[in-house]
């Protein structure tokens, strides 16, 4: 029902079109649990600028696509503090780390959450607000945790690992 993936930009592969990366999006893009994967580009990774993709679908619908690529580490941090902002007041905004994109959660009913997202074209759509929320603390926990086994020393993460537990106890 809610399905929610990570991927990172191959290193060095220049992105022209964005109609190319939703036909191919291989070409581009390698997922988050593709080990054998991310490790052959492990060495090409900038880790201070970490270019992927957060992609969700909700049954059919796809909410975030490959066209909407950006600073994936960042952007994962962002979530975090958007649910956090959900979770305390009911309502939370962010942008994309380094394009206009506004990415808004509001709580409509005691069950249900309106995720939307603004683009250019806005996708908006209400989804039940525990499996979602749910969903994007798993996905960023994993998301996280990938990068610690992938690199290790090199980053550290512990911060956004500690928010994610921190959100949960408040939620669950």
């Amino acid at each position: 029902m809610i399905n929610i993936n990570t991927f990172i930009k191959i290193p060095n592969t220049q992105i022209d079109n964005l109609n190319e990366i939703l036909e191919n999006p291989t070409k581009y893009f390698v997922d988050i649990d593709n080990v054998k994967e991310i490790k052959k580009y492990k060495q090409n990774l900038d880790l201070d600028y970490l270019d992927g993709v957060i992609t969700i679908k909700y049954y059919d619908q796809l909410i975030m696509d490959y066209s909407l690529w950006d600073l994936v580490d960042q952007l994962w941090s962002y979530f975090i503090n958007l649910i956090e902002d959900v979770i305390q007041t009911g309502y939370g905004v962010t942008y994309f780390p380094d394009q206009p994109i506004k990415v808004e959660m509001k709580v409509v009913s005691k069950d249900l959450i309106l995720f939307t997202v603004d683009e250019g074209r806005i996708t908006s759509v209400t989804v039940p607000m525990q499996g979602f929320i749910n969903a994007l603390l798993s996905s960023a926990e994993n998301f996280f945790n990938r990068l610690t086994s992938y690199f290790g020393k090199d980053i550290n993460i512990s911060y956004e690992l500690n928010k994610v537990k921190s959100i949960r106890k408040q939620f669950n």
